[in-house]
């Protein structure tokens, strides 16, 4: 559960809340730090709380995570960069109003620090040239004839705004900036100011009883800069982004409706080079912050799980984060959030598929959902059966871990109750959430957690996630996710990739998302498989209609499709073929090895061109999902029925090896059972499956006795 710190924390508060949180059957907590004037975030006093609060919890044989900040977005140390290291602020690119320049004229100016350079404009061509600046100084003559400026693009400090648990106002302004994500020394004293303490404040139970840190949305929601950028994408995309600046600096991407039309995407010059920016901002935001964090917590014996922007909405991802997969690659829980209305029984929502696609490329055992925030006010609050069907849903797209949303600590919020709500919360309302509070309990806006049921729900799910944490995941369809194409102002793509999945979905079809890297770098060739690093094989991959895709992805596919691997792709072919950069990308491709489907629809020619499914259905039911994860010695099948309609078939599913017995885990109760009239042959079994509306069922199939 999410355990908020608000208020004076003591060690009776926090006995008192882990002896509830044990009682609602949950053997851990997210730590997030909250207003304490007794002990601020950070302080030797917040330290002290920590020390007691894992040593408390060792005594009830519990865990413990903490939020890897005071607050959110991640990544401005509780006010610390602004107040003692404003130098590694977060930074972003601009542009001034180019400055006309008549044809023969003289150009001269004095650059101030945050002038990254100076750049003169072919108003009739759109050339541009870098005026090289000597002494900090610019002298320029104009050429005699043509339509001429000089544009002075620059850096600026700018944040993103943060709630921070140091922050005296309470509210969610820029008072405490973000971290310079980009920058290796920001990362560096990140870590120093945080977990380095923490594992300092707690000894020996660092990696015992405290397991890790949880990162939360941390974010751009504009173009970054850091000073060493110029120089590190001329390294890595071999050309001066420089005379580029100025479009970049005008470009905005991201900021698309959910249910807007499809965009295609622009090829020109400057968005070309705008993505090969996006491309290495992404690289750098990846390496200096998510996995420097990363790779910190793994050489300590602890884990780091994230969640970032705008999951629902990959577009909107495009220009918070860069792409998914880069800030997840490295991370050993890569996470998702559920909340407002983002997954409902009303709605489409299979972007948990993120998370869990990210764990199984990259072969960890877990994936993370922080669920139920904000679900209240303007969105519906769940009550226990619907946040049963959100967190069922999840499973069966493959999460195996969960945070609770929310629990105050058990003592009264200091200062203003409660957040203010798009202009402000009821007072009634306010008094509500606070008493609320002060009783130790979930606020009305997470009332699924106060539900008496809750315990057997959370026991429910514990079982039923540790089950689908064990052995390897078995999805043999990989669909290429066009991360790319989003830096191009593209929604087709999306529009594209989405539909694939969700048809394929509801086909009982499994798949993960595999990424540029995946296909490129990290799939294992293994005959007519790709196999990744949970030993999981992909034996088709699909491509959407994308704006562009790497030679080196292709020629990964090519070897694949020689070798007996199918390849699809859905749409048109790829308009761009990117090797160093996307300056310089050409194309279309030939794609005379694939198969392709110029009718951008998942048709029955593509349906019987994939692997033979695990799960086929005696009739179709959209709305019936599974979760399947193959075992060293057989089997288990997860089976969600999301509809509305009891569902009552005859599954055939594949098997592993000598599998001969089929049992009915009961994850409600902890009881097996043999399921009645499962009959094996040839490697598959058929099965009776029965579900009622909403209703669950674990199938473990493993060798005869």
């Amino acid at each position: 559960v999410t355990w908020g710190w608000n208020g004076v924390i003591t060690r009776e508060v926090i006995a008192r809340d882990l002896d509830r949180i044990h009682a609602m059957n949950l053997r851990a907590a997210w730590v997030e730090p909250g207003r304490n004037p007794e002990a601020p975030y950070l302080s030797p006093a917040y330290f002290e709380n920590v020390k007691i609060a894992v040593e408390e919890a060792k005594k009830r044989d519990m865990h413990l995570w903490f939020d890897d900040d005071g607050g959110y977005p991640s990544g401005f140390a509780g006010g610390k960069f602004t107040k003692e290291r404003p130098d590694l602020d977060m930074k972003a690119l601009v542009a001034g109003e180019p400055v006309p320049v008549a044809p023969g004229a003289e150009f001269s100016r004095n650059l101030d620090d945050k002038t990254i350079c100076a750049v003169a404009l072919d108003l009739d061509t759109g050339a541009a040239q870098v005026l090289e600046a000597k002494a900090g100084r610019v002298d320029w003559t104009a050429p005699a004839t043509g339509h001429w400026a000089v544009s002075l693009p620059k850096w600026a400090f700018r944040s993103g705004v943060t709630k921070s648990a140091n922050n005296a106002s309470g509210l969610k302004d820029s008072e405490h900036s973000l971290m310079d994500y980009l920058a290796p020394e920001a990362g560096r004293q990140f870590i120093a100011w945080t977990f380095e303490a923490y594992k300092r404040a707690v000894g020996d139970d660092f990696g015992r009883t405290l397991l890790g840190f949880r990162g939360d949305e941390a974010s751009f929601g504009f173009n970054p800069w850091t000073p060493a950028f110029v120089d590190e994408f001329r390294k890595r995309k071999g050309y001066d982004i420089r005379p580029y600046l100025p479009a970049i600096a005008a470009i905005q991407i991201g900021r698309v409706r959910l249910n807007a039309p499809p965009v295609a995407g622009r090829t020109d010059e400057a968005h070309r080079a705008f993505a090969d920016y996006c491309d290495v901002w992404s690289d750098l935001m990846a390496q200096n912050f998510f996995s420097a964090g990363a790779r910190w917590c793994a050489e300590n014996g602890v884990e780091m799980q994230v969640h970032i922007e705008h999951e629902e909405n990959l577009p909107q991802l495009a220009i918070a984060d860069g792409d998914f997969f880069k800030a997840m690659r490295d991370l050993q829980v890569p996470g998702i959030d559920i909340i407002w209305h983002q997954a409902w029984h009303d709605v489409v929502s299979d972007f948990p598929k993120l998370a869990s696609s990210s764990t199984h490329l990259n072969g960890h055992p877990q994936s993370m959902s922080e669920s139920f925030a904000a679900m209240s006010g303007n969105y519906p609050a769940p009550n226990l059966e619907e946040a049963g069907w959100i967190l069922h849903h999840q499973i069966a797209l493959g999460i195996t871990h969960f945070e609770y949303m929310s629990m105050g600590a058990s003592t009264p919020r200091t200062g203003a109750p409660g957040g203010a709500r798009r202009g402000g919360a009821p007072a009634a309302r306010a008094a509500t959430a606070q008493g609320a509070l002060a009783r130790g309990v979930a606020p009305p806006g997470y009332r699924y957690l106060n539900d008496p049921a809750f315990p057997a729900l959370a026991a429910e799910v514990n079982r039923t996630t540790y089950v689908l944490a064990q052995g390897r995941p078995a999805a043999q369809i990989g669909v290429y996710i066009p991360s790319t194409s989003f830096w191009f102002g593209d929604t087709v793509s999306n529009h594209s990739f989405l539909t694939i999945v969700h048809t394929l979905l509801e086909h009982q079809r499994d798949l993960d998302f595999v990424d540029e890297y995946a296909l490129a770098q990290s799939l294992a060739p293994r005959g007519g498989e790709l196999v990744n690093r949970s030993g999981q094989a992909y034996r088709a991959i699909v491509v959407p209609d994308v704006v562009s895709i790497s030679q080196a992805a292709l020629d990964r596919l090519h070897a694949f499709a020689r070798a007996g691997g199918k390849v699809i792709f859905i749409g048109a072919a790829p308009r761009l073929v990117e090797g160093r950069n996307f300056l310089t990308a050409g194309g279309p491709p030939e794609l005379g090895w694939a198969l392709m489907e110029p009718s951008g629809e998942v048709t029955p020619r593509v349906l019987a061109a994939l692997p033979e499914p695990d799960v086929a259905l005696d009739r179709p039911v959209a709305g019936l999902k599974y979760n399947h994860r193959q075992l060293k010695d057989g089997d288990v099948y997860y089976f969600f029925n999301e509809g509305e309609s009891p569902v009552d078939l005859q599954a055939t599913i594949a098997v592993s090896g000598n599998a001969r017995q089929a049992q009915d885990w009961d994850a409600a109760t902890g009881e097996t059972r043999s399921v009645p009239g499962a009959a094996f042959s040839r490697g598959r079994m058929t099965l009776p499956l029965k579900l009622d509306s909403w209703g669950t069922k674990l199938v473990v199939i493993g060798p005869g006795r």
